[in-house]
């Protein structure tokens, strides 16, 4: 039996997030609530406290657990025996500080991490529970030597990378050949880098190019007074799907990544994307289906959006050949590869 330990039910039931996982692991979920977040709605001093509390317990900026209470509760849940597999889905908010309570009648713990290399240092630099892990999966290869650095055993690590619920997120019947402006979409807020996102837009104001941005309020004053630019509302999972559709282009330029969620749906749904060679990129992104950039320079973006624009049928086959791509990030693929990870830790 596999324990995935994962955030309150409302959440992972998203597609974007986790649950799909889940689901094709067979896996019996787990799941643990922000309590001080629930807490700092009626009182924001007791609710920082215990938030305070619980990193310094862990170590984890990102933690989400009570110390004690919680690790308490999710093992009596999980209640795990000799060939049993407890997952903690999200190692940087949820992680054994007491592993006996998980694995002491032969189980193994696995952890999986999100967090870019980028922001390591500051998420997880007082980590205490890394070695709690039998084994730790991680989403991209950028994210290996911060482990290494804190003295995991490599040979303990295993690189298996995301999924996307590749049913729903599918083309649309028989797209039509775009003319008109060059669409472009950015979606999310996490490594996103909006600001060199918006410097791009303003170099190409009055040329025949829109973007589409979907992203938390806090980016949005990047994009004032663009013309070219509009921002999106909240959208459902089937608005998404059709923005994404609706694109000629996923215009991400990152900050940093391991996975992303927008590039796998976009790619899924037959949209190339366009992006900066960091992180994960090179594991999740085909070059012959996207314009992978050396860095971020305006110059050369502008350039190779002017080229994309004026060349449409020289890549009409990007989008295909992405959607085939992103076939292989499909859940049920990711879980065998996660069944094989599970087989190598018991």
């Amino acid at each position: 039996m596999v324990y995935a330990i994962l955030h309150h039910p409302e959440i992972f039931a998203q597609r974007s997030g986790l649950f799909p996982l889940v689901q094709a692991l067979g896996a019996k979920p787990v799941f643990y609530d922000i309590t001080w977040e629930r807490l700092q709605k009626r009182s924001w001093t007791a609710g920082q406290w215990l938030r305070d509390w619980g990193v310094r317990h862990y170590g984890s900026t990102w933690n989400a657990l009570v110390p004690w209470r919680d690790e308490r509760r999710l093992a009596r849940a999980a209640d795990a025996r000799a060939g049993d597999v407890v997952h903690f889905l999200w190692g940087e908010f949820a992680a054994p500080r007491e592993p006996r309570r998980f694995n002491g009648h032969g189980s193994k713990i696995v952890g999986t991490f999100h967090c870019s290399a980028r922001r390591q240092p500051q998420v997880l630099g007082n980590f205490r529970c890394l070695q709690n892990f039998d084994r730790i999966s991680v989403m991209s290869k950028s994210q290996i030597p911060f482990f290494v650095s804190r003295g995991y055993p490599a040979e303990r690590i295993n690189v298996t990378l995301h999924g996307v619920d590749t049913i729903f997120f599918c083309p649309a019947p028989e797209p039509p050949f775009a003319e008109g402006p060059l669409r472009m979409f950015i979606a999310g807020s996490t490594e996103r880098d909006h600001e060199f996102a918006a410097e791009v837009m303003r170099a190409l104001r009055g040329s025949p190019f829109h973007l589409d941005v979907l992203t938390s309020r806090a980016s949005h004053a990047a994009y004032t007074g663009l013309e070219n630019v509009r921002i999106l509302p909240r959208l459902s999972d089937e608005d998404l799907r059709a923005a994404y559709r609706r694109a000629d282009l996923l215009f991400m330029p990152m900050l940093d990544c391991t996975a992303n969620n927008a590039i796998l749906e976009a790619m899924a749904c037959g949209t190339p994307v366009m992006a900066n060679r960091i992180g994960g990129i090179p594991e999740y992104v085909s070059e012959r289906s996207a314009a992978i950039m050396p860095d971020k320079d305006v110059a050369e973006w502008v350039e190779k959006l002017r080229w994309l624009a004026a060349n449409r049928r020289a890549w009409a086959g990007w989008g295909p050949a992405a959607r085939a791509w992103a076939e292989d990030y499909g859940w049920a693929k990711v879980a065998r590869n996660f069944l094989d990870l599970y087989a190598k830790t018991t």
